[in-house]
């Protein structure tokens, strides 16, 4: 394994290049912060950094920052390797991320033992990583495997409705477009896990362009009217500007409107309202969804984006907990901001308010 070494003191460069030979590791030294970050972005990049704060170009604070907002910055193991000097830095070390803290002069045995510890997280954590791609890879296999005979089974009950199969019985017809429904979910569902395995996986459509906000927030309205108007909600679009033009790819913006409005739905109950607001500010715009139902819990609001989490009302709900999530990703992999707003008090018609904020086309 090899380890790179940041620090510009010849005598614990010497002593640590002993100790890291003796344990058959392969040391990299440098003697600057720049230096250090060249060698940290090759191809075979080490796993554990020995980093010393006070480093002669850059702090150690500011390559450590570099490193830990770099893709693979996230399963490296860091070490800082100070002068003793105030509590207050060892805080602010931990704060920025350092996974250990050494203090100079160190003990040989005690480097040691901190260098195994390493060695043996890193080791774990590149094995959970790659169980974690595998699984991935195995659930986007699945899902797209599945999608194909699902949507066959959607098309042939469909058809079966329109008597393209002979005629059927009124009770017949309502089974089918009972199962209907239920395919229409299982194949969202679908939808969403292979378009968070795209997204996981890096493989994200960018063929962006100027899109009409305000059409596809029409658009997502119309192809809802039927459900919201069958539980008698009062639905409307508030705007305060005539058009918006986004820079975005027009699908993924209508998947979050579209998974917004139809989260509103779902749990607000009969006669309930819905807001589906439009505001402009400055070079901004802000979509929000506010619905009349039971709400969300404070506490669980921003929990809602992460993968598979579920609002405590919305356990016996169908669905995967990946729709939030997967607007998260698509706002922020355009420059933009999601959050959700929760219900100020018990009770029904407390509501919560789902909002985007996107940087408006010049």
């Amino acid at each position: 394994m090899k380890i790179l070494i940041a620090d510009k003191d010849n005598q614990a460069v010497k002593l640590l290049d002993l100790i890291l030979k003796e344990l058959k590791f392969e040391p990299i030294v440098c003697n600057s912060g720049e230096e250090a970050w060249r060698r940290f972005q090759s191809n075979n990049f080490p796993p554990v950094l020995i980093i010393d704060p006070n480093l002669p170009d850059i702090s150690g604070f500011e390559l450590l920052k570099r490193v830990r907002e770099s893709k693979r910055g996230k399963v490296t193991y860091v070490i800082f390797l100070a002068p003793r000097g105030l509590r207050e830095n060892l805080i602010a070390a931990y704060n920025a991320g350092v996974d250990d803290y050494i203090v100079k002069p160190f003990y040989a045995e005690e480097m040691k033992a901190r260098l195994r510890s390493a060695k043996r997280l890193v080791t774990l954590q590149s094995n959970l990583l790659d169980r974690n791609i595998l699984l991935e890879e195995m659930v986007y296999a699945v899902t797209h495997d599945m999608r194909t005979p699902l949507i066959a089974m959607e098309m042939t009950g469909k058809q079966a409705q329109e008597g393209i199969y002979g005629d059927l019985p009124e009770s017949y017809k309502k089974i089918l477009k009972t199962t209907e429904g239920s395919l229409k979910d299982l194949l969202s569902m679908v939808d969403n896990l292979l378009r968070v395995a795209r997204y996981e996986a890096g493989k994200i459509e960018r063929n962006t362009e100027p899109v009409d906000l305000l059409k596809v927030c029409q658009e997502c309205l119309d192809e809802l009217r039927p459900i919201y108007e069958k539980k008698g909600l009062n639905v409307r679009l508030l705007q305060d500007t005539l058009e918006v033009k986004l820079t975005i790819v027009r699908q993924d913006l209508k998947r979050v409107i579209f998974n917004l409005l139809d989260n509103a739905i779902k749990f607000t109950p009969a006669r309930g309202s819905i807001t589906l607001s439009v505001q402009k500010v400055q070079d901004k715009v802000i979509v929000g969804v506010q619905d009349s139902g039971r709400g969300v819990r404070a506490e669980e609001a921003k929990e809602l984006f992460n993968r598979f989490a579920r609002a405590s009302g919305a356990r016996h709900a169908p669905g995967t907990g990946l729709g939030l999530y997967m607007c998260r990703r698509i706002i922020e992999a355009h420059g933009g901001i999601i959050d959700c707003i929760p219900r100020k008090s018990e009770g029904e018609g407390t509501g919560t308010t789902f909002s985007f904020m996107l940087p408006v086309q010049n």
